[in-house]
């Protein structure tokens, strides 16, 4: 039985990895015109808390710190739509939420769009990559199985998506076992109807050594994953986690020789709920030790206009903490959790280097969104604040870097998609003779080779869409967010908005939004906002709009109904969108960098 536990996990570190992309040669040997081979590793909810990043200072990251001795990080990079289905969805297809319509927990096949527009995986296979992956890719993976299926019905996937392991109370694992040692949270819950308590497992975390036990009711012992039992009996005698199992295949397929070009995608649960993992991480963070992020007792009080238009189960989850006593045990164990994730990622580069593929590797780390850790009154993700969005992006060129680098230019995930179409040389547009649609994102390769003054041809911003509450007429609220170097603005459904200086307020304690001194900054920001939103170029002029003698509370144009007829009419005319913008009490600004 494989283990990889004890010593191929350094314990020194702790790493924060959501998406590794690495691209490999076939040998050192290799023609020239060999293409460059893509290893893409992502992993869940994992926020800024990584060392370098300025997130939780706690955070021990050594096996990520080793890509950024390569490469180039990228310190303002951003989730498109911070909860995991919308956001894979655009990273996995480079175009916008707002454009395919996918904001919320919706199949990629529900957007006419997308449903005829190829994905990455799909655009690498039609040019002759060999497709390759395991773990959680696609937030639906059975509507994509057929990427990975080879003619002779064989597949190419490895183990498939498990957020284990779970109690094994007898039954099939779910979101609703909690671990036995936090089974007194369930009298702090009175709503059964409620997601904390439909979704009470995800509220859990515990080592694994804490092996579930409850003789009161038969058959609920020990650990269970992949619908079978996870058997543990000792730190070096047990069976792997879901994530060791995906390291284990990845690491085999970094370690053959493959005959073409391939694409490997590996998709890690750490750190998600719930929070089990090996004993010898959370021994990395004394729970008497433990530090509570940067809290202000009366942050929302500002935010009255629009915080019931935001999940609300966020804030729930983060008071039923407060109330039993948690939090701490909560920031222990979700930094265990990425120390265990960092392991992963220390198990592939291990391969990696020591394998046929080492020389031509581009390696881009990142996650599909952060996470809430009691920012803002706030546990979970599904905001339009930093710690929602904000997410690492390590980029490692082919050969590696002499010495690393940062660049702080907003980039989201939609840009990873040209990148390595950039990077392999692939047809810029996957989506000739189908939908025509041209990626959303644009490469950032020009700030790989130049991190200080690249040039390249996307935003000066990021551009994030959020669900948030359901309404009483049904539908979510959807709000946007532009992130550039210094501001974030926020446009909500029902006119409010944010705006945050993070060159003076990193933690967005104050919303600026209605300061006269700052309407300039605010006006430019939702201006850009809306250019993105109706298809505008970078370059593009931005339209004549009124001026306003005061600051006036816009109707959000960037309805539900706005978005769906978009998506499925790319062809909306851009004055269409512009009227609604300017029917929205759009005012001007002047020069404001974002």
């Amino acid at each position: 039985m494989y283990i990889p536990f004890g010593s191929m996990f350094p314990r020194s570190g702790w790493a924060y990895l959501g998406l590794l992309i690495v691209f490999a040669s076939t040998g050192c040997s290799r023609p020239e015109s060999r293409r460059a081979n893509v290893l893409l590793v992502v992993f869940d909810d994992l926020n800024d808390s990584v060392e370098g990043m300025g997130g939780h200072p706690q955070a021990r990251t050594p096996n990520i710190d080793r890509l950024m001795e390569r490469g180039v990080q990228f310190t303002n990079a951003h989730s498109n739509a911070p909860i995991y289905a919308p956001s894979r969805a655009s990273l996995f297809s480079g175009i916008y939420s707002h454009n395919s319509g996918i904001i919320g927990f919706r199949r990629l096949g529900t957007s006419d769009l997308l449903k005829n527009s190829a994905t990455l995986f799909e655009h690498f296979k039609n040019n002759g990559y060999e497709v390759f992956g395991t773990g959680k890719l696609f937030h639906y993976h059975q509507e994509f199985a057929h990427i990975w299926e080879n003619a002779d019905g064989t597949s190419n996937y490895g183990p498939l998506t498990d957020y284990g392991p779970f109690p094994n109370n007898g039954e099939k694992a779910n979101m609703e076992v909690v671990h036995p040692s936090l089974k007194f949270i369930e009298k702090l819950i009175p709503d059964h109807e409620a997601k904390l308590w439909t979704a009470r497992g995800e509220h859990s975390f515990a080592p694994l050594s804490d092996v579930p036990d409850e003789p009161q009711y038969p058959g609920w012992h020990g650990w269970q994953s992949f619908g079978e039992r996870q058997e543990y009996r000792s730190e070096t005698d047990r069976d792997p986690m879901p994530d060791e199992r995906y390291s284990r295949w990845a690491a085999d397929m970094l370690q053959k020789p493959h005959s073409r070009p391939f694409i490997l995608g590996v998709g890690y649960m750490r750190p998600h709920t719930p929070l089990y993992v090996p004993q010898e991480y959370f021994d990395l963070f004394p729970l008497e030790d433990i530090q509570l992020p940067p809290y202000k007792e009366d942050d929302l009080d500002d935010c009255q206009e629009f915080v019931h238009l935001i999940l609300q189960y966020g804030f729930e989850r983060h008071e039923l903490y407060r109330k039993a006593d948690l939090w701490k045990r909560f920031i222990q164990a979700y930094l265990a959790a990425v120390a265990f994730a960092d392991a992963q990622v220390g198990v592939l580069l291990e391969a990696l280097d020591k394998g046929p593929h080492r020389d031509n590797t581009l390696i881009i780390l990142t996650s599909d969104h952060g996470f809430h850790m009691g920012e803002k009154r706030y546990n979970f993700k599904l905001t339009n604040w930093e710690e929602s969005t904000r997410v690492p992006f390590i980029v490692v060129p082919p050969g590696g870097r002499k010495s690393r680098a940062a660049c702080n230019h907003p980039i989201s995930l939609v840009d990873v998609y040209p990148t390595l179409v950039d990077y392999c040389g692939l047809p810029s547009n996957p989506n000739l003779g189908k939908s025509g649609h041209a990626l959303d994102g644009h490469s950032v390769r020009p700030f790989v080779e130049n991190p200080a003054a690249g040039k390249w041809d996307g935003p000066d911003v990021a551009l994030i869409a959020v669900y948030g509450e359901k309404k009483e007429e049904g539908g979510e609220y959807h709000n946007f967010s532009v992130r550039g170097e210094r501001w974030r603005y926020t446009l909500y459904e029902n006119g409010a908005e944010e705006l945050y200086d993070h060159r003076n307020d990193p933690n967005e304690w104050t919303n600026l939004a209605g300061a006269p001194e700052h309407a300039n900054a605010r006006a430019e920001l939702k201006r850009t906002l809306l250019n993105i939103w109706d298809g505008s170029s970078p370059a593009c002029p931005t339209p004549e709009l009124p001026v306003s003698g005061e600051l006036v509370r816009p109707i959000l144009p960037i309805t539900p109904a706005g978005c769906m007829n978009r998506a499925r009419n790319p062809a909306m005319k851009r004055s269409d969108a512009r009227r609604l913008g300017a029917a929205a009490g759009n005012d001007s600004g002047s020069g404001v960098v974002a």
